[in-house]
């Protein structure tokens, strides 16, 4: 066999094993917030699909609340940003936590990749999740008119009366969320200025070779 054809069928062999490699890799998503989050993922084509969130009561099931207990997504896919939509009842306290492991990488709330944007949509105790459709939407006109924010970054997971330690999530991570002009800690005094927030951050994604034959969104599924 010549050099240069063993040269391609060897270039050829590690494409398909990247790519192999890739497909099988697993997004992992542990997040919690006070009151209401929904979790969605965007591709490189701007495909956003839904994924879940939590309790749309204030109970947990199970969980004395709807924030006790985290839930944990997985997602075999490649993603290149995930979307948390957050909002609170406006009465009490407020917070965003999430741990984000993706291969041999960690993300957590508070991390300085988080962005933030205010749609100015309020949605209350027990609302509907929005649809992938507005969040995409929301997520255009963060983009198109500049109004993505830094988060406000409070304490770690266990720091805060309110909440004490959630389990399943390092204290690695912190509490999030947008920041209020009007107050210095904008989780702990009840309030829905901005709401409904939308969390951003993007991901590790595979290197061109590894995208192709990745399909988009595989697989996911919820447990507690």
């Amino acid at each position: 066999m010549k050099t240069s054809l063993l040269a391609a069928v060897s270039a050829a062999a590690l494409l398909l094993s990247a790519a192999g490699a890739a497909s099988g890799q697993t997004i992992s998503a542990t997040i919690t917030a006070d009151n209401h989050y929904a979790f969605y993922v965007s591709d490189d084509n701007g495909n956003f699909t839904y994924i879940g969130g939590n309790e749309l009561g204030s109970g947990g099931s199970p969980g004395n609340y709807n924030w006790s207990l985290p839930e944990v997504w997985n997602i075999a896919s490649a993603p290149t940003h995930l979307y948390i939509a957050a909002w609170s009842d406006n009465r009490s306290a407020q917070g965003l936590l999430a741990q984000i492991n993706f291969g041999d990488e960690t993300y957590h709330s508070g991390d300085a990749a988080w962005r933030v944007y205010h749609s100015f949509n309020d949605l209350g105790d027990g609302s509907a999740h929005p649809t992938a459709g507005t969040v995409a939407n929301w997520v255009n006109l963060a983009d198109t008119g500049n109004a993505w924010e830094t988060p406000f970054v409070g304490g770690q997971n266990g720091s805060y009366g309110p909440w004490g330690m959630v389990p399943g999530i390092t204290t690695d991570a912190r509490w999030m969320w947008a920041g209020n002009p009007g107050l210095n800690d904008p989780m702990l005094t009840g309030s829905g200025y901005g709401e409904t927030l939308v969390f951003g951050t993007a991901i590790p994604t595979p290197g061109a070779a590894a995208v192709i034959g990745l399909g988009g969104l595989l697989a996911f599924r919820r447990r507690r």
